[in-house]
Parts: C-alpha cells; structure tokens; sequence
C-alpha cells in the first residue's frame, strides 16, 4: 500500500510478502547403509562361478588375528542395517553395502517488508528513504528421517537513502548511502565428534553450526554534466566491510575407518581374501566391508583452537572472528557524440582495498610468501637438492602491529571504451544489410577490470587454515596396518579422539613458531601432515572483456542481434600443493624422478617381474645400493623386499609388491628407508596455498531474435555458442584440495582444460501472447461486458530452456596417489570411449566393459584427463495462464488469476555419476585387466540423481486498485 503524506511533497510506501511451505521431498542422494548381513558380521562377494560366497564372523578372525572383528562395530551396523533398510541398489556393491533414500520434510518460512519514503525538498531536489527486513527460516535435508534437521535462519536488514540534486540545468549529482546487515545462522545436526565408517556408514552429516553477521555500509556519489556532444560523469564508491562469524567448524575432532588409510591402501584386505576367489569387481567392496567390520580407525584427526593470546581452549569451543576491509573506487566516464549516428564511449576506473584484517588479531602469515617458497623448492630439485627450510609462523594485520596478510595492489586501473554507430545508408548494397533511416547499429567495447578477492578469502582462509590460532594433528596414511601396527578400536558413536594414539596435547602457542614442528638434528622428519594457508604475495586478478554487436530491425517488429564476446583472465586465486613432492632431478644423468619412476609405471602395468628390470641411473646415482635392506628395516620392519635386489629393482619392487601406482606413498618409502627427506618438505606432505596462478579464457557467439506481433504477441529467442577453459574452476569459497586446486602445480598447463561450468550450447526463449478474444480484440471485439469477463482477458506465458551438458572429468585412481599425497589423479584415456545412442543409465553408455578398459592410471607427475567428457543436458518449460477481470464497481479495480506450472513436462534429466564413491567414479588398479562385467563394480559410471525439480504447480490472486 501508499500514497501521499503531504500532497506533491512526501509519498509513502509499504509491502508485505509472506509464505509458508510445507512439503516433503526426496533426498538429494541415497544415504550409504549396511545390509542385513553384514549387520551380522558376514561379507558377502561374487565368486568366479558366478554365485555369492559369504565369510562369516569366524572366517574373518582366522583371515585377519591379529586384529579381528570389532563387536562394537558390527553391533551399530546391525543398527543401521535394522533402522535404515536398503532401498537403493544403484550406490553401494549391493552385497555388503546399498542406498537408503526417503522424503524429507522441508519446511520453509519466509517474511518480507518493505517500506519506502518519497520526498520532494525543492523543485530541485529529491530525496527517499527506504528500508528492508527479512526473516527466513528454512529446513534442510536430515541425515536420516530420525536424526536433527539443519537450518537456516535469515534475518538481513538493509537501509538505503538517496538525494538527487539538479544543480544546473545540465549538472546533476546523485548521493547514495546504503547500510546492508546479512545476518544467518545455519544450524548443524551434531556437537560431537565425527566418527563413521568410510564408504559404508555415517550416523550423522556432522555439520556444524555457523553463525555470521556481516554489516555494510557503502557511499556512492555520481555526478553527471552535459557539454555540447559530451556527457560526463564521474564519481565515487567507498564500502566499509565487517564480517562477524561464529562457527563450531573446528571445534570438533573426527575419525572413519578408511581402508585406503591402511598401509598399502585397501590392497593388503582384499589380498588377504583373495584365497576365497573374489571377482575383480568384488575387490572395493570387500575392502569397505572388512574395513567396517575390523572397526579401527586408519585415519583421525585431533583440531586444536587457541585464543589470541595462544592459551589453548576446551574441545567444543567456537571460534569468533571479525574481519574487516575498505574498498575505495573512483571513475570518470564520458560519452561524446561525435556525429547524430556515432557515440563514443570511453573511461577510468580506479579501486583499491585494504587488505583484510582480523580485528581481535587472529591472523598469521608464513615469513617467507609460499610463491617464493614453491619457487625455491623448484629450483634446488633441479640440481637434485630438497629446500627443506621450515616455514616459520608470524604474526599479522594491525592489531598485532605488524605487516597484512598481503600486500596492498595499487596497480588497478580499469579503463574501458565503447563505440555504437547507427548507420543510414539510402540504398544499394549496404542499404539492404544495414537498412535505412538507422535500422541497424553496430556496438563494441572493451575494458579491464579486477576482481575482489580479500574478504571472502580471508574468511575461507580462517575456517581452513589449521596455521597459526588453530592446529591439527592428523594420522598419516600407512601409519597403521593389520597386523603388527593395529589402529586404534572403534568403541561407539562420538567416541574421544584425543586420547588416541600419536595425538599429543600442544600446550600453548607462541610467536613465532614452526608448525607443525623443527625437524630432528639429521634434517629427517616423517610426519606428513596436510594443511593449508595463504600465499602473501597475492594480487587481483585481471580480467580483459570486448564484445561485438550487430542489431537490425526488420519488418513486422523483428529485431536480429548477433554477438561475439570474449574474455581473458590472469592472475586467478587458486590453490596448489607449494610443498608438491620434488620431481628431482639426477645432476649426472640429467634425468628427473617423474621419468623414471614413469619407466617403472610402465613396466610395472605390463607385468614385468622384478629380475628383468634393467638398472636406472637416476637410481643408481640418487640412492644407496643397500636401499633394500634399508626400507626392510626402517619403514616395513620386516623382510619385504629382497636385500640383494639394486637400486632400481628395489624400488620397482615397492611399487609391484606393495603400492601398485600409488607413486607417492613409494616415496614415502625411499625417504624413510634412507632417513633423510629428498622429495617431501620435512614438515608437510602436503602444503595447499590459495595463490595468483591461475588463468581463464571465454569466447561466445550470440543470436537474439526479439518480435512483437501488435499488442498481442511478444518473444524472445536467443541462442549461444561459448567455450571456457581455464586452469581451475572453484572459487575462493571452495575447500584447499577443491575445486580451485590445482593438482599437480609443476605441470600446470596440463590441467588447462574446459572449466567445470562451461556449457558450450544454450537455447532459450520466452513468450507472452494475450488471447485476442474480447472486447477491444481482434475477435469477439463486440460482445457484451459479461461475455467479456469470460472470453477476454487471458494471458498465456512460456519460458523454455535447453543447454547442453556440463564437462566430468575421467575417473580417478581409486586408493592411490600417483603424483599428489593428498588428492587423487584423474586416470588417463588410452582410447576414445565408446558410446551408443542410449546411456543405459550410465555416464559411457552401453558397453561397461570397453568403457572400463579405456582408461590407464595416471602416470607419476600427471593429474589424469580434466573435463573432457560431458553429462546429459538440460531441458525445461514452465508456462502460465493468467485471466484479468475489470470489476464492475470500479475500472481502476482488477483481478487478476493465475496458473503457473515449473517443468511443465515433468522432464527428468539424470545428473552425474557417484563420484565421492570409489564403487562409483573409481578405476582399480591396471583396468586393461578387467576383462568382464563381473570385474566391475556394479554402480560403477551410474547415474545417481537428477537435474533440476518434479513438476510443481502454483495458484495465485491478484487485486489492483
């Protein structure tokens, strides 16, 4: 509602919108379940006859004695397996584990106001005043239909006032002011630790709740002068940024029984086995089965929060923060009409920010930038040194009086031009293409921009970074194994971590200090731990846009617009591994690890036995000839590789007898069997800065087609052409190892590939056609006011959509680790996949069997195949029909009902294959070697959910006055 305060000089406004929904849904996902049996204690696999062999309880004590079945884990899988029965069978292998889907009440409550203030101070000047308040609250997906529901409570306010000032008759000046307050808390289903059983069991989704309030106030001033052909304009925007955040992210510790955190992954389970005849295809599931039911934690971790003043506080306590920033921009602008048909448009902007702070002092840098760091590693690998200087920890920001956490970039200066011509051409040649009387006009620009990065960095860089006022202590894959290094029993739901084995109270912090630790006086540590920070020498990312139009308008109202645009981008903020293993170098044969230990791979693929493999210089020359018996004594602990075998057979030996392709955890063995670090970093074994690395490349053709046919009918149709590729595609909100991580950072350039959200064809088009039936229409134009309120007054709308497919990478090695210790290669295409017209439910249609054998596991040093095949598509139609009643008691009173449908075909397009899952979107070891169906993980490539939404139909009333 509104109207006037004072007549001509104070206007009201006020709006209210509400709704309440109440619906149930489906889960997004199946949710992994244990069946009935191995509830029981059994593990069930498919043997080469073709039938289900099962091992009992017994059978596993005698496989495994020195560890056992765990009675406390096959007592709350038997639970799940009663609580949540298996209704999924495309997740899981279907013997041991499967899916368990359900609806899920998601509720959702969601308040509007709005109420503005108009005032005329003079004939020259005006001034409003408007304000916004939301209150949402919104139910998300459970974990199971009995546990807690998260929230999301939304409660943003925002304030807005402006004053134009008409100073002459050609100078106009606009000050704006705006105060935005997003204030959210989204509630998690748990406050204890998180314990699970990897790949077959988790109770809980083990969110955690965040609360974030952040104020801000932005002033902008333009002004604007006429002169002769020229239109200036120039101004200011000034934001003051705070970001206040609550969050129990770290607050808690986490342990899962991990079969590839096992040493020599999930190999030594499955082997143990393999005197029952499991299939091939059989081998990842009972790897997660026995796992299960062992029920010891291979991998856990211990988070550790201090206060500013470094006093370590309680398991449990949030972590609160205040980061703040200022963000200045100035720009002039001037567009000059060189001729009634030609205009130019040219500019400067210039921004700059100040760094981001954490008011209280939470906030740490590394004394050397971690680009200077990955730079130096290189360098000394290249001369077959490792650069094991540890990184030191220091203080930062201005609370703590010291230097920012990066420097301030002062280079941002954002020109921009543009042209637009409007050619008049009375006839011939170029009067047919570009018409006549300026039917056409021809558009074109070009700028440079800078993106924004610091505030939503820093606050992603506080909630991973374990650096500085938080610290991890975390078990290192092959700590432990089955046998002489038993991991610690699973004895129940938020179970204590901290007081596990190699989890040792830090005590208190001071500044600065070495995280995780100095290594010993021999230089040697093997502690490989994982973390992540921020790179200081950051600097904004530089985007470079042009664009290219053609518009002609043509007769009966068509308007044809073709476009080219592209885009360029440097200095992208993604992450990579600074502390990557070395890929050293032998300074005498000139020859480098990724190489040789390629050579191995190779060999080790066709099945060359141990005696026939030729000696290697790079071995030779970089390790000692009693190597052997040095990884027997210091890292196995018994006799596993044959003493007498050379350098270079002793390590292939590593890699056939032990670890397959798994490269990485071979290097892991060299350094501990020489105790001495040559490609591991003595304090990380993997190290994730976000840094100014990246790069981006966009280029688009566009066809609009735009039409209104008299008052009746209007559309649109566009369609465009584009590819993106760039080197990574998270932003800096995704996790250190996520999407922005750039896998193997000494080969960059190979994961320049399509980004993950190109989309190389979009159609879409709209529609509004009022029916021409009633009075004042075409038809039935005389019909009486009472036939009118029937037959006139409808409305049909339309709005369609298709667009092809989105990239997926090749799948990844599952349970191995080629070339990185903390993430995974994608594997590599030997062949081009085959497919046929019918996916058959599956991402490579449906021949499983050649789609499985077309791929080979990443090399060392290489991070597999980026994006290079693509999903189904998308398609979608929601229409409308609305009908309009002029009332009788009043012209100015309308109703108005109306029909709208979303996915009007109720199209269901699948999504994507499972792949968190290694049953899913994982490739075993050497899959030339997978000859049969039976071989093959029966989810494996298969299509887990569905793009987009059911039909969903909605009703509403209108009343105008």
């Amino acid at each position: 509602m509104g109207g006037p305060i004072i007549k001509d000089r104070a206007f009201f406004f006020y709006s209210f919108e509400g709704d309440r929904i109440t619906r149930t849904a489906p889960v997004s996902a199946s949710r992994n379940v244990p069946l009935a049996s191995l509830g029981r204690g059994e593990v069930r696999y498919r043997n080469p006859e073709g039938g289900i062999t099962t091992l009992t309880t017994a059978q596993l004590n005698a496989i495994f004695p020195s560890v056992g079945i765990n009675p406390a884990a096959v007592a709350v899988l038997a639970n799940a397996a009663s609580r949540y029965p298996a209704n999924d069978f495309s997740i899981g292998d279907g013997l041991n584990t499967a899916g368990f889907r359900f609806n899920t009440p998601l509720p959702a409550e969601r308040n509007s106001h709005v109420g503005k203030f108009d005032f005329n101070l003079t004939s020259k000047q005006q001034a409003f005043l408007r304000a916004n308040v939301i209150y949402d609250l919104i139910a998300r997906e459970r974990r199971f239909p009995d546990t807690p529901a998260p929230t999301i409570w939304s409660h943003p306010v925002g304030i807005a006032a402006g004053h134009t000032w008409t100073i002459t008759d050609n100078i106009v000046n606009n000050f704006r002011y705006g105060y935005t307050r997003e204030a959210f808390s989204e509630q998690g289903d748990s406050s204890e630790n998180a314990i699970s059983f990897r790949f077959v069991f988790s109770p809980l989704t083990f969110s955690r709740t965040l609360t974030r309030i952040t104020p801000v106030q932005n002033f902008t001033d333009d002004l604007s002068w006429l002169k002769g052909n020229h239109s200036v304009a120039f101004g200011t925007n000034i934001r003051l940024i705070r970001n206040r955040r609550n969050t129990f992210s770290n607050a808690f510790d986490d342990a899962i029984t991990n079969p590839s955190f096992y040493q020599g992954g999930g190999s030594p389970i499955s082997g143990a086995v393999n005197a029952f005849s499991p299939i091939s295809g059989s081998r990842v599931g009972v790897q997660n089965a026995v796992t299960a039911l062992i029920g010891r934690f291979s991998q856990y971790s211990a988070l550790f929060t201090f206060d500013q003043d470094g006093i370590l506080l309680p398991s449990g306590t949030p972590a609160a923060r205040e980061f703040r920033t200022e963000e200045y921009d100035a720009y002039f602008q001037d567009a000059w009409k060189l001729t009634p048909n030609l205009t130019v448009t040219y500019g400067l902007r210039y921004s700059i920010s100040r760094p981001v702070y954490e008011k209280n002092g939470f906030e740490v840098k590394t004394s050397i930038p971690l680009s200077d760091i990955f730079e130096l590693r290189q360098q000394a690998a290249a001369i077959g040194q490792n650069y094991v200087t540890p990184v030191i920890l220091e203080r930062s920001g201005p609370a703590n009086s010291a230097t920012p956490l990066y420097n301030y970039d002062k280079n941002n200066f954002q020109p921009r031009v543009g042209i637009a011509w409007s050619p008049s051409f009375k006839n011939g040649f170029l009067g047919k293409v570009f018409g006549k009387n300026h039917e056409s006009v021809i558009r074109g620009g070009f700028s440079i921009t800078n993106d924004y990065y610091g505030q939503q960095l820093a606050v992603t860089f506080d909630l991973n970074n374990t650096l500085g006022f938080s610290s991890s202590q975390d078990i290192a894959a092959n700590t432990f194994n089955l046998t002489t290094r038993p991991a610690p029993l699973f004895t129940g739901f938020g179970q204590a971590v901290r007081p596990l084995p190699r989890i040792n109270d830090p005590g208190n912090i001071t500044f600065p200090r070495t995280q995780p630790f100095e290594p010993n006086p021999a230089g040697f540590a093997q502690d490989r731990r994982i973390e992540s920070t921020l790179d200081s020498k950051l600097v904004a990312p530089i985007n470079y846009s042009w664009n290219l139009t053609f518009e002609r308008e043509l007769p009966r109202g068509l308007v044809v617009q073709a476009s080219y645009l592209g885009r360029t981008a440097r200095n992208l903020i993604a992450s990579r591994d600074v502390m990557a293993l070395n890929n050293l170098v032998d300074p005498t044969s000139k020859t480098d690890w990724f190489t040789v230990a390629t050579q191995l791979e190779i060999l080790r693929a066709q099945g060359t036995p141990i005696l026939a493999i030729p000696q290697i210089p790079w071995f030779a020359n970089m390790l000692p000839p009693d190597i052997a018996q040095r990884m027997n004594d210091n890292y196995f602990g018994e006799e596993v590789i044959d003493p007498s075998l050379n350098q270079t057979q002793a390590v292939y030996a590593v890699a056939a007898l032990v670890y397959g392709n798994d490269w990485t955890d071979t290097q892991d063995v060299i350094e501990q069997g020489l105790e001495r670090n040559i490609f591991f970093h003595p304090q990380y074994g993997a190290l994730s800065g976000f840094s100014s690395i990246a790069r981006s490349n966009y280029h688009a053709g566009a066809i609009s087609l735009r039409q209104r046919l008299g008052r009746s009918l209007s559309y649109d149709f566009n369609y465009t052409l584009s590819h993106s590729l760039d080197d990574a595609s998270g932003l800096q909100t995704a996790g250190a190892f996520g999407g922005a991580f750039i896998l193997s950072p000494l080969r960059q350039r190979e994961s320049y590939a399509s980004s993950d959200f190109d989309v190389r064809h979009i159609i879409n088009a709209n529609s509004v056609w009022e029916l021409p039936f009633g009075r004042d229409r075409r038809f039935f134009n005389d019909i009486s006011r009472v036939a009118d309120a029937f037959l006139g007054g409808w409305q049909l709308t339309g709005i369609f959509r298709w667009n092809s497919g989105l990239p997926i990478s090749t799948p990844f090695d599952d349970a191995r680790w080629a070339t990185n210790w903390n993430a995974q290669s994608n594997t590599v295409r030997i062949r081009d996949v085959q497919t046929c017209p019918e996916r058959g439910g599956r991402l490579f249609g449906c021949n499983t069997v050649a789609a499985y054998q077309s791929f080979r596991n990443a090399y060392p040093g290489e991070p597999g195949d980026r994006n290079v095949f693509r999903l189904p598509g998308y398609v979608n139609l929601d229409m409308g029909v609305s009908k309009s009643f002029n009332l009788p008691w009043n012209e100015n009173h309308k109703l108005q009902l109306r029909v709208e449908a979303f996915n009007v075909t109720n199209t269901q397009r699948m999504n994507s294959p499972d792949t968190g899952s290694r049953t899913g979107y994982g490739l075993g070891l050497d899959p030339q070697t997978f000859t049969s169906l039976d071989d093959i993980p029966p989810n494996w490539a298969r299509f887990i959910g569905i793009q987009g939404a059911p039909r969903v139909m909605q009703f509403g009333i209108r009343y105008s006055f």
